[in-house]
């Protein structure tokens, strides 16, 4: 079972200090917790405080795992209401070269 702790970690070394997001990424675990990305501060930041994002991402902490371990297509999870966007989906899209997905 996944960590949250783990997880963060993990896409703390993705994101890197430049990711070229240009954006606020907030990612929801249901009851697990939060994941942010400040793709817009210099150095990029990632955390586990829920603040105002550019796009929400509503995903399993379990489902969003096998998508960075590349076991789950996020469009193939969008679809099948594995996972939730609210905000501009030209974001979410950003996340695939940054998760090495392309």
């Amino acid at each position: 079972m996944p960590n949250l702790e783990q997880v963060t970690e993990r896409v703390r070394m993705a994101v890197g200090d430049s990711s070229d997001l240009n954006a606020r990424i907030k990612f929801k675990f249901g009851d697990t917790g939060t994941l942010y990305i400040d793709g817009k501060s210099v150095p990029n930041q990632v955390h586990n405080e829920d603040e105002d994002s550019d796009i929400t991402i509503s995903v399993s902490l379990e489902n969003f795992e096998r998508i960075i371990d590349k076991q789950l297509n996020p469009k193939l999870a969008l679809m099948t209401g594995r996972m939730r966007l609210r905000g501009d989906i030209r974001i979410a899209m950003r996340l695939d070269k940054v998760f090495g997905l392309e």
